[in-house]
């Protein structure tokens, strides 16, 4: 009896979706860099992974947290960005869930835009960006 249990126990466990599946995370951080003008993009240095990540990856979380030497002018648009893609980014830190199909190695960058014009008073540097990708492999 106890051999027929654990026999179909292993086969709910290999029907289960979770079969196959494993995941994992890395960190990175970068510069910024300066932002003097309103309606300037501001891209910072890249993020990415640095060691090989399992083929099949795909990005499921992004935490993220942005240093600024001051506050965040009004109007400020922070966004996540793949070679392909961006998502918005409501907050200086936080967790998102990312859409599917985003990339898990990289690399990635942050893009800050302030929707006023003219010149920022003062201007404002981002000091850094700590990103943490949560990853999903799926076989």
């Amino acid at each position: 009896m106890k051999c027929l249990m654990l026999g179909m126990g292993m086969l709910l466990l290999a029907a289960s979706p979770l079969a196959g599946a494993a995941s994992g995370s890395w960190s990175s951080a970068s510069y910024g860099g300066t932002l003097t003008h309103g309606k300037q993009r501001l891209k910072s240095r890249p993020v990415q992974s640095t060691g090989a990540l399992p083929q099949h990856a795909s990005a499921e979380t992004l935490q993220w947290q942005i240093k600024m030497d001051g506050p965040a002018p009004q109007g400020l648009r922070l966004q996540f960005c793949s070679v392909s893609r961006c998502v918005p980014l409501p907050a200086q830190q936080g967790e998102i869930t990312l859409p599917a199909g985003f990339p898990a190695a990289g690399p990635f960058h942050f893009e800050y835009f302030s929707i006023r014009r003219g010149p920022l008073q003062p201007p404002l540097t981002v000091l850094s960006n700590q990103v943490t990708i949560g990853y999903q492999v799926k076989r």
